[in-house]
């Protein structure tokens, strides 16, 4: 599903999670999860939000009090050097929250 910052900072369910998914070419997405449910953070038209970094990203949410942020990488290294295409597990990274990070 899919939520503006805007609609979710009105929303009554406090976000439990934010994850940052690193795409292509310096990218990333951003994910929450709340009781309600798991939301793609998008603009007011329902197109996904790109960021040019993590903390771009994570500055949208400061003072929404979220005390479990992620990096989630997902790698297609094996696969372009010509390896076993088989699923591999991404990475991921505990980061420091948004209320906590002073950049």
């Amino acid at each position: 599903m899919k939520i503006t910052i805007d609609e979710l900072r009105r929303s009554a369910a406090p976000v439990k999670r934010l994850v940052l998914t690193a795409a292509e070419g310096s990218l990333y997405t951003a994910e929450v999860s709340t009781d309600d449910g798991r939301y793609s953070i998008c603009d007011a038209h329902g197109a996904i939000l790109c960021f040019r970094s993590q903390l771009d990203a994570k500055r949208l949410f400061k003072g929404m009090g979220i005390s479990d942020t992620r990096l989630v990488h997902h790698s297609a290294y094996g696969e372009m050097i010509g390896l076993s295409e088989d699923r591999v597990e991404p990475l991921e990274v505990q980061l420091l929250n948004p209320d906590q990070d002073l950049s």
